[in-house]
């Protein structure tokens, strides 16, 4: 990608998470697949990304089934809130990577709860059996759920977390740059296999991990793979500004996104980083129509298919406050008066955004007295995901205002069924982004991940 934005090309990744995505009704919807354990179900969707102009599939992760307040996990499994299956990632991403030639795969990994060497030696072999086409997003895996399956774990809070993710990337990278790129020789007639006078150990010895190295096997393809995270408070600005190559957004608006796109691209220029080889994709959701009417009818059915009992516990969460045992028909602001002083404290997104992104829904109808389950069903339809609702070709102008502006690099598309979207959106909407020249054209050669991103 160019900082000039005639030879820009726009990225485009699809969301894999399931049974529901930003969307939290997905897997009722009529289109969809419901055997997520299905492994030809992800076969075809890679197949179907690639085919339709994709550059990436991303995998999102959590380390445990999707839990809300108090504990309370029955209702999000019980109606198949998003994350109630969890795959490992690494097995997905070989799975999907085994039937795809050019297709780049984001593996989402815990830096809090895995080892570095365990974390170097996966992705090194994915990116060695993808051929270059491995990108990992780095997480902390803050919230107390999270640490549910890792009790003898050491409890970090953020800072804590951010400190070890730091030291984790720095041991990584030193085992991905063990091995020189010409180290492995084969020499059959003279006994040669490697030089190991071009393979070091590390003695790492640091403030959490003591550990030798080297590491196992060569260098990827391009050394080591993209990196990538989420964090948009000051500390995970300031950690994506350091160490990754791609942030991915969750920003409910351009105005968000160009801000953060902006601030990280500041910030990693202070470190004395190129700041136009920093790349934002924020995640959007489309729904498309043959006609605007028609979009705008599927997506007010799509709310139809949230179950209230998930919307209001989605909404405790992410607000860090108990409505759970409220009725549905209580007014929004009686739900808030009655939660203060009682509030968590503890939201789940980070930041503090799901505050604003409620007051941002009360503003579009000031006279209305929202209900708690108007706004929880707003606020479980998209998880603040801008919904991109028009024919294809008004789709494609709305993403088109949101690149040339400069608020991203690329899009995430977040289904609405799963995984028919993804193909809807690459018959319709695609070609009309290549066609204006943001996509790339169908005929390529393979190329790694790196090259993609002109990295």
């Amino acid at each position: 990608m160019s900082s000039s934005v005639a030879n820009r090309q726009m990225f485009l990744a699809g969301y894999i998470l399931v049974p529901g995505s930003h969307y939290a009704g997905m897997w009722r919807h009529p289109y969809s697949e419901t055997d997520f354990c299905d492994p030809d179900l992800f076969k075809d969707t890679a197949v179907t990304l690639e085919r339709g102009g994709f550059d990436l599939a991303f995998i999102p992760e959590s380390l445990s089934v999707t839990t809300g307040l108090n504990d309370d996990y029955e209702t999000f499994l019980k109606h198949g809130a998003v994350g109630a299956i969890r795959h490992d990632p690494n097995l997905l991403v070989s799975l999907m990577a085994s039937v795809t030639r050019t297709l780049g795969f984001t593996v989402t990994l815990s830096t809090t709860y895995m080892e570095p060497y365990h974390l170097a030696r996966t992705l090194s072999t994915l990116d060695h059996f993808s051929r270059g086409r491995i990108s990992w997003n780095v997480v902390t895996s803050a919230g107390p759920s999270n640490g549910h399956n890792f009790g003898h774990f050491p409890k970090l809070v953020s800072p804590e977390a951010y400190d070890r993710a730091e030291e984790t990337l720095e041991v990584c990278r030193q085992l991905w740059r063990s091995w020189e790129p010409d180290a492995l020789i084969a020499d059959k007639a003279a006994g040669l296999y490697a030089d190991t006078g071009k393979i070091r150990p590390i003695d790492h010895r640091g403030t959490r991990f003591t550990l030798r190295g080297p590491l196992s096997l060569p260098a990827g393809p391009d050394g080591e793979p993209i990196l990538m995270s989420v964090g948009v408070s000051q500390r995970g600005r300031d950690f994506s500004a350091k160490w990754v190559d791609v942030v991915f957004a969750i920003q409910a608006d351009a105005e968000g996104m160009s801000e953060l796109r902006s601030d990280v691209r500041r910030r990693a220029a202070e470190l004395g980083r190129d700041p136009e080889k920093l790349f934002l994709l924020t995640a959007v959701q489309p729904i498309i129509g043959e006609t605007e009417a028609i979009a705008k009818a599927r997506a007010e059915y799509l709310d139809e298919l949230i179950h209230p009992d998930v919307a209001i516990a989605f909404l405790s969460g992410m607000l860090g406050i108990d409505a759970t045992g409220c009725d549905p028909d209580t007014p929004i602001e009686e739900v808030l008066e009655l939660a203060a002083g009682k509030s968590s404290g503890k939201a789940a997104v980070d930041g503090g955004a799901a505050f604003p992104w409620l007051d941002r829904i009360r503003e579009e109808d000031r006279n209305r007295n929202w209900s708690l389950k108007e706004i929880a069903v707003r606020m479980a339809r998209s998880t603040s995901t801008p919904r991109l609702v028009g024919t294809p070709e008004q789709v494609a102008d709305q993403l088109e205002a949101y690149f040339l502006a400069g608020a991203c690099d690329g899009f995430v598309i977040t289904p609405t069924h799963f995984p028919g979207s993804f193909d809807e959106f690459s018959r319709s909407v695609v070609p009309i982004l290549r066609k204006r020249g943001h996509v790339r054209g169908a005929t390529q050669e393979p190329l790694t991940l790196r090259q993609r991103l002109g990295l």
